[in-house]
């Protein structure tokens, strides 16, 4: 089965009110267990928007981390985000490895 992936890049506006959003949304994430395969550390833009953090999500499937994305626990956190960040938020489908 073909792996789902979130990769989200972010620009921070108000860190007080980001770091409550990081942690509801990790608390929304222990039902879902994704693994994280990039998270910020050192990158390059090459083209396109710059943003100055970035994750990569990996799920059993696509519809899992879709139901992640969509599950109430995860909206609620992202209520928090608005105001606090800006990005760009993306579920791909992956290879199944």
């Amino acid at each position: 089965m073909n792996k789902g992936y979130l990769i989200a890049h972010v620009t921070v506006s108000d860190s007080a009110a980001y770091a409550e959003y990081a942690q509801a949304a990790g608390e929304a994430m222990k039902a879902f267990a994704p693994k994280i395969i990039a998270w910020s550390g050192q990158y390059e833009n090459l083209e396109g928007e710059a943003h100055e953090r970035h994750v990569i999500f990996k799920f059993d499937s696509y519809d899992e981390a879709r139901r992640f994305y969509e599950s109430p626990a995860y909206q609620l956190a992202k209520s928090i985000r608005a105001g606090a960040a800006t990005g760009t938020f993306v579920l791909v489908e992956g290879a199944g490895f």
